[in-house]
């Protein structure tokens, strides 16, 4: 296979489809994770519009799923091995580690169930595919790609369990930077601001057992983060900035260990990093009427 190949993972929507189309046309094999059968019909239509849909293998998989991730792998070597005609170890170029959710709540009221989900999706999964995909990719001397967040960055209410996640995710990808450097394997991560993915609008559905708590003393932050689920879901920049920025690293020998992004949401992180954190801590109070 002389095409580059890479996996993406969480390609039913969002970041993960919109990559897996864009490298498609451009003539990358994109081995893009699905959970749901309408969900991979919607991809290759989509694709067969432009022209790429040749390029696509849709693999099920829900990473949260040891076996499946075994699987994923397996899949993925076997198709590498018969387009190369070799029983070795194939080269795989590259692992867009992008699927995610949120389970947005004050942390007094999250369900420590709805907590273990959110790290094991957001963090232990990545780093189970990670795991099951690297020999191809050292094979490659490849590049891995961790979609993290500016919420990896600093913390705001009512988010702070998807922080933790993006958090751990900021220090798996220098762990695994580090680790990985001598076998000639590049790892970055991508820290998007909001755009519209709709990951907020999913994580409100998910909490319409919060509706209880309407009147409570949390009312303020509720109320905000009803408004902030819905600006996210019109707002924000462009998808197309964060397939650009996948790119940019893919294509280049020796990509940054981080790309924020767009780059106005610098200012908000250099904020956060040299303001005190009660004068942090107060101007976000302001902001929220909390």
């Amino acid at each position: 296979m002389s095409k580059k190949t890479i996996v993406i993972t969480g390609c039913s929507s969002g970041f993960g489809r919109a990559t897996a189309i864009t490298l498609a046309r451009r003539g990358w094999h994109v081995f893009a994770t699905i959970r749901k059968q309408s969900d991979k019909e919607s991809l290759l239509e989509e694709a067969l519009g432009y022209g790429c849909q040749q390029n696509l293998t849709p693999l099920f998989c829900d990473i949260s799923d040891a076996q499946q991730i075994q699987q994923l792998a397996q899949q993925v070597k076997e198709a590498l091995q018969q387009a190369h005609g070799t029983d070795d170890i194939p080269p795989l170029d590259a692992l867009l580690n992008n699927a995610g959710t949120a389970y947005a709540a004050p942390l007094e009221l999250l369900p420590i169930d709805d907590f273990h989900a959110q790290l094991d999706l957001n963090v232990t999964a990545h780093l189970a595919v990670t795991q099951a995909l690297l020999p191809m990719i050292k094979a490659a001397r490849g590049t891995i790609i961790f979609v993290s967040s500016i919420s990896g960055l600093f913390v705001g209410p009512i988010t702070s369990a998807y922080s933790v996640s993006k958090y751990a995710i900021e220090a798996l990808g220098d762990g695994l930077r580090l680790e990985l450097a001598p076998f000639g394997v590049r790892v970055s991560l991508i820290e998007p601001a909001s755009s519209p993915t709709n990951i907020w609008n999913t994580s409100m559905q998910r909490s319409q057992w919060l509706n209880e708590h309407r009147n409570g003393p949390y009312k303020p932050l509720l109320t905000f983060m009803e408004k902030m689920a819905l600006d996210s879901s019109k707002k924000g920049f462009p998808i197309r900035v964060f397939t650009d920025t996948v790119i940019r690293i893919l294509e280049s020998s020796r990509p940054k260990a981080r790309y924020v992004i767009p780059r106005s949401a610098l200012a908000i992180v250099t904020l956060r990093r040299v303001l005190p954190d009660t004068l942090w801590d107060s101007l976000v109070r302001k902001v929220l009427r909390w």
